[in-house]
């Protein structure tokens, strides 16, 4: 039986990908092995969100042709839809495949004839969704369901468009189907993802996210839904009303920010103004009380002054946010950020990075504090591996909690004090079984 290994780079929606290709290679009779051991073809789905993440794709599949030199390497994903053949001579990979390949990919590798192959078709071609088979997925406590992928606006600093094309989305049938299989194989919670959520049912008459989320709401034996990432944009009174009333629909909600200065943002291509992203946080506040709020930020974007950057600084100290995650400016070619003036020291890029860190933590513990002596219901996921003895799971508002119990499993519901804050988790005692 041949084997195949994978290494997934990047996002969420990436990783279900190789989730889908796992399923693929599977049902033709392959045998899924780790990365970093032997194995007869390695597959690394990559990422090129920024040029770092970029540069660590290309180091992936050095790594694959060192330790296995006779095995196929393959490139797909982001990067490959990008750079195509040319990144065959960069890194030695044998076969290179974009977005737009992977699912034919066991048959582009199982026609390899040992001749370097560079399979990266036309992503604009791509008009709908189109997915095979379901995700092969390792956790049975979480699952990630990709529902749409693409997307149309093109902010000055994103090269995504062009390596997932336009938006599209799944069939909201073949959605449920995947979520009761996995619900019948003990999943709890899942967590609805795509590169640009917002856009979910646009391309399909008659369908729209919160109405996919009020059908999965009756599915038996999901306990909860998470959403992915959302513009503030989207958040309006319809959607919030309906979302109120999910209620298996967890309180957390991912808001994409990148910067607290308009005129930052306007140089962006973001379509909001920090006063339209406070409007939507407010109402979301009002509506689904103690929801908890998470972001992201990029900083050194060309032309940020000082004070640009201090608008942001204190837009974020402003919001609770539980968790930030701080991006430095990655300029990437075919971008109209690329060619854009008033490029950013890397020094001040650092510090600045530095500084949005500290506001965050100080966000975060100020959300927090007002959780210690609450009780919270968990759904424990695994061992800790901050705390011998300890588990870990995740509160509806996505707090992270290690908390001491003995004869537990992952899936287990239970009630948690929260007692104290670390720097990347809570610290709770069990409260009771649910």
């Amino acid at each position: 039986m041949k084997t195949v290994a994978f290494s997934t780079l990047g996002c969420k929606v990436n990783q279900y990908d190789t989730d889908l290709m796992k399923s693929a290679f599977s049902d033709r009779g392959y045998s899924i092995v780790e990365p970093g051991g032997k194995a007869d073809i390695h597959i690394i789905n990559t990422c090129t969100v920024t040029s770092t993440a970029a540069k660590k794709s290309r180091q992936a599949a050095g790594r694959a042709r060192k330790a296995n030199p006779r095995s196929i390497v393959v490139l797909t994903g982001c990067l490959g839809q990008l750079e195509g053949a040319d990144v065959l001579a960069i890194t030695g990979a044998d076969i290179v495949t974009g977005n737009a390949g992977k699912n034919i990919i066991v048959d582009i590798v199982e026609r390899f004839d040992g001749r370097p192959v560079s399979a990266v078709g036309d992503i604009f071609e791509c008009r709908d969704y189109d997915q095979k088979g379901v995700s092969l997925q390792d956790s049975r406590t979480r699952v990630y369901i990709k529902v749409q992928d693409g997307c149309n606006n093109y902010c000055s600093y994103c090269a995504i468009p062009y390596a997932r094309g336009r938006s599209r989305s799944r069939n909201p049938v073949d959605v449920m189907e995947e979520i009761r299989s996995h619900a019948e194989n003990g999943a709890r919670e899942v967590v609805i993802t795509g590169i640009h959520l917002d856009s979910y049912g646009k391309d399909l008459e008659g369908v729209s996210l919160v109405g996919l989320l009020e059908e999965i709401d009756r599915i038996d034996g999901i306990e909860r839904i998470r959403l992915g990432s959302l513009e503030p944009l989207f958040i309006n009174l319809e959607f919030v009303k309906r979302a109120s009333c999910i209620r298996k629909l967890c309180p957390h909600f991912h808001l994409s920010l990148q910067s607290g200065c308009d005129e930052t943002l306007a140089r962006m291509r973001r379509r909001y103004t920090k006063g339209m992203y406070r409007q939507a946080v407010d109402i979301l506040k009002k509506h689904i009380p103690g929801c908890s709020f998470t972001t992201d930020v990029i900083v050194g974007f060309p032309g940020e002054t000082d004070e640009e950057f201090a608008m942001t600084e204190e837009f974020v100290s402003e919001i609770d946010f539980l968790k930030v995650h701080v991006f430095r400016f990655s300029p990437r070619k075919g971008t109209a950020a690329f060619t854009m003036k008033g490029r950013v020291p890397q020094g001040i890029i650092n510090d600045r990075a530095a500084r949005i860190s500290k506001a965050a933590s100080i966000s975060r513990k100020r959300f927090l504090d007002d959780y210690i002596g609450r009780t919270v219901y968990v759904l424990a996921e695994q061992p800790s591996h901050d705390i011998p003895g300890a588990w870990e799971g995740h509160s509806p508002e996505y707090i992270r909690i290690a908390f001491m119990a003995d004869d537990i499993s992952p899936n287990d519901s239970v009630l948690v004090k929260i007692n104290g804050i670390r720097d990347e988790f809570v610290l709770g005692s069990l409260h009771v079984y649910i």
